[in-house]
């Protein structure tokens, strides 16, 4: 067996062994992850009624016709759109930089804790 084969076995070994380990940990959640999914969500929603407003507001104009329903929505979201999508940025704002300055902190969090289980683990071990 040459070298070049034995190291390469050995790269793999390694290689497998740090794949388990990352596998086996769990990925931390970061709660503002969760405020972030449903701000865009609700912005997402609010940005779309408001563009739905603008095109039902120009057809009302042009057809003359008003629809009773399509009067009220387009009432609605012309009085409290703007509002809303100005709101609901200000969340997905702040969500985002509290997202990114507690990310380290959830990341050591959870390594903390994949280590506590881990010494755990081997405490039962060496109590057998």
């Amino acid at each position: 067996m040459g070298v070049e084969t034995v190291l390469f076995r050995v790269f793999i070994a390694i290689t497998q062994i740090g794949n388990s380990a990352v596998a086996s940990q769990p990925k931390p959640t970061n709660p503002f992850y969760v405020v972030l999914l449903i701000a865009g969500v609700f912005f997402v929603v609010t940005a779309c009624s408001y563009f739905v407003m603008t095109i039902k507001g120009r057809d009302m104009s042009l057809s003359g016709q008003e629809d009773p329903s399509s009067q009220r929505f387009v009432e609605i979201v012309d009085r409290y759109g703007f509002a809303a999508l100005m709101i609901e940025l200000g969340v997905l704002a702040g969500a985002t930089f509290a997202a990114i300055g507690t990310d380290e902190y959830w990341t050591r969090r959870a390594e903390r804790e994949a280590q506590q289980r881990q010494d755990e683990s081997l405490h039962e071990c060496d109590e057998l």
